[in-house]
């Protein structure tokens, strides 16, 4: 990085001292027509203040740090002539959709405070880097930063976001992003071309130790900001997904994160958030306790036709609580506004209208709403770099132990589905996956194949090999809710086999996921509408800490059909590819699959306005829909604490909302 500093600090000493020694016509030539109007009006201020001597005072001094010409020699083309960017940019087809569906409510109104409880506090405040690639930084990241594009939460088309219009190339590996001139950050200083270079350097800096990320990124040139509003991305190679990348990735301010190196950006943010363009900033936190975010009362964004009736509340508060129980109590208090029920047998069995008054007279609204949200991978992963998991033997027998059949009979009350893909539920799953149910007697077969037998149990009941060594797990267990491991437990040690039960935070567990500190791990990831299987599951990610290829999964024919699969162009057949691979990966047994679900059970206090569908088409998180489309009601949140003080009651909502079904 300092390296990089020096460097552009000697080109900007070599165009000053060109501009004074009269090759002034041939330092222009290297920048655009506003850097040139620049210069001009700089050369007749200096032909009037040359002094009596007669020296041009430029030649004394350096470009000024933040001007447009030292940002154009930092970010701007490098070998154009004026001629050069002129034709490029004059010859951009751009693209902007003028009819784009709404989704905000016309009867939204700003004001109140959104509250939503959780359990992990996160490991760092960082949108980027290490350890901030977790569900919750990225809900942050997205009310907080903003993009060139987005995607359109229904049609799933190119919407503006910060870019007001943008172009492919015909060769569909260069692309051109045209910021809004009303975009600004949140202290008010516009947003650039030259933020977006700057958040590249950024996101390919080894500093942020998050290979996946670096290497990512670097499938793109180093952007250019040919003019002060127009960035043009080069992709080293063609791939369907490289413009929506492009166009999606979050841009954070030049003079902030050009100013400082990538490892000060670490240790600054580590625990602060750094500005943004978007709705909400950061206020503070405490850690373990809060985060608080503040809405922008001057964001930019409000003024566009897209945002109307979005990011309603003026307050976004995030509170940590050190076990769920409790959070559940906050929120049946009032102090947590929404709650997602994530416990089958609290749903059926206490959150319930028989059970609680406040559901009962609506003070509070129980919902099941249906969405056409991908699900995500979920299950206890193995580590295939080691003993006793690097045997595919031993990692069927572990599966076959896992009895989710009794699961979901004694706690689930059979509201889920069993996995048995690494894309459930989705058009990429393979059909010809068989689902592998509980079979003790396999288990005990495939375990004596690969050495473990059970006449080597000793008198505590484990397998212990020729030294005396007991055949033992342990896995990473956060929060108070152990039913699930504690059968899992049972099932093991009826064949021998010791499971140990680590309670650790959040923080530490992340740590162990990270630097592969493990045998079998709790692991998930989020559904997405594009799958990334190079990301995954390719060879080059299976001896790397920080990606998300956690099991050491090598398989060349995965690895073909993944970079095959990023320069296909026709979605039917990258359909076909995933399929493939996804029969390889679920063959391979890596991973003890759970199950899923298409819906989500929620409980909200009845104090807010909301669209019909409740929550959007492909969201399975309703706190980033909730923060997004809902309002705070003042005339509602008045009855809501009438009703609580005179015993009253409330009008119903409805108990399921099915509005996505009719999209499918």
């Amino acid at each position: 990085m300092k390296k990089t500093v020096l460097l552009i600090s000697i080109a900007i000493f070599i165009l000053v001292i060109a501009g004074c020694g009269g090759e002034t016509e041939k330092a222009k030539n290297e920048f655009t027509k506003n850097q040139n109007a620049v210069s001009q009006a700089s050369e007749e201020k200096a032909q009037s203040e040359k002094n009596e001597e007669g020296r041009d005072p430029r030649c004394s001094i350096v470009i000024k740090e933040g001007t447009l010409d030292e940002l154009m020699a930092k970010y701007g083309p490098k070998d154009m002539s004026e001629n050069d960017i002129d034709n490029i940019v004059n010859g951009i087809k751009w693209e902007s959709p003028e009819d784009i569906p709404q989704l905000g409510s016309e009867y939204a109104k700003k004001g109140g405070t959104f509250t939503y409880g959780m359990t992990s506090y996160p490991a760092t405040l960082r949108t980027q880097g290490e350890n901030s690639n977790t569900v919750f930084i990225s809900t942050l990241e997205g009310f907080m930063f903003e993009s060139m594009t987005g995607l359109h939460p229904v049609t799933l088309k190119t919407i503006p976001a910060l870019a007001d219009k943008w172009s492919v190339g015909d060769d569909k590996m260069t692309y051109y992003f045209h910021v809004n001139p009303d975009a600004k950050w949140q202290d008010g200083k516009p947003v650039r071309a030259f933020d977006y270079v700057a958040t590249w350097d950024l996101l390919t800096s080894d500093a942020l130790k998050e290979p996946f990320s670096q290497q990512y990124w670097k499938k793109f040139e180093r952007p250019v900001a040919l003019t002060e509003n127009i960035v043009m991305v080069k992709a080293k190679a063609l791939e369907w997904r490289l413009f929506m990348s492009a166009g999606g990735m979050s841009i954070m301010p030049e003079h902030k994160i050009g100013r400082i190196t990538a490892e000060e950006y670490m240790t600054k943010y580590q625990n602060e958030m750094l500005m943004g363009s978007g709705p909400y900033m950061f206020e503070k936190a405490k850690t373990n306790e809060f985060i608080i975010l503040k809405r922008n009362p001057d964001w930019w964004g409000d003024k566009e036709k897209i945002n109307k009736g979005l990011y309603n509340f003026n307050e976004l508060k995030f509170v940590f609580y050190t076990e769920a129980s409790i959070l559940l109590e906050m929120f049946k208090k009032g102090v947590i506004d929404i709650y997602q029920v994530g416990i089958a047998r609290q749903w059926h069995q206490e959150l319930t209208p028989d059970k609680m008054e406040s559901i009962q007279k609506n003070h509070i609204i129980r919902q099941r709403i249906f969405t056409n949200a991908p699900n995500g991978l979920s299950g206890y992963a193995f580590n295939l770099r080691e003993k006793p998991f690097n045997d595919k033997r031993v990692r069927m027998a572990i599966i076959h132990l896992f009895n989710r059949e009794k699961l979901m009979e004694k706690l689930f009350f059979n509201e889920y589905k069993y996995m048995k893909s690494y894309f459930p539920n989705s058009i990429y799953e393979n059909p010809n996956n068989k689902l592998m149910k509980y079979d003790r007697d396999k288990a005990i077969e495939l375990l004596e194949e690969a050495g473990y037998y059970q006449d080597s149990i000793n008198e505590d009941g484990y397998i212990t090999d020729e030294d005396g060594k007991v055949f033992e797990i342990s896995i990473n267990v956060i929060g108070d809710d152990t039913r699930v491991e504690t059968i899992f437990q049972e099932e093991l040690k009826s064949v021998g086999i010791k499971l140990n039960l680590n309670k650790v935070t959040w923080p530490t567990h992340l740590k162990d996921l990270h630097e592969r500190n493990f045998k079998m791990i709790s692991a998930g990831y989020g559904g997405m509408l594009f799958p990334n299987p190079e990301g995954s599951y390719h060879s080059k990610y299976a001896d790397m800490d920080n990606t998300n290829n956690l099991w050491g999964f090598k398989n060349a024919r995965v690895d073909e059909l993944s970079t095959a699969y990023n320069t296909e162009f026709d979605l039917d057949k990258r359909i076909e590819m995933v399929k493939e691979i996804d029969g390889i990966l679920y063959n391979e047994q890596m991973t003890a699959l759970r199950w899923y679900s298409n819906n989500v059970r929620l409980m909200f206090w009845n104090k807010f306005g909301m669209p019909e569908f409740v929550l959007s088409r492909y969201s399975s998180s309703p706190e980033s829909s909730a923060i997004t489309y809902w309002w705070y009601d003042e005339s509602k949140n008045k009855a809501l604490d009438k009703a609580i003080s005179t015993g009253g009651s409330l009008p119903p909502m409805p108990t399921e909302v099915r509005y996505w079904e009719k999209y499918k």
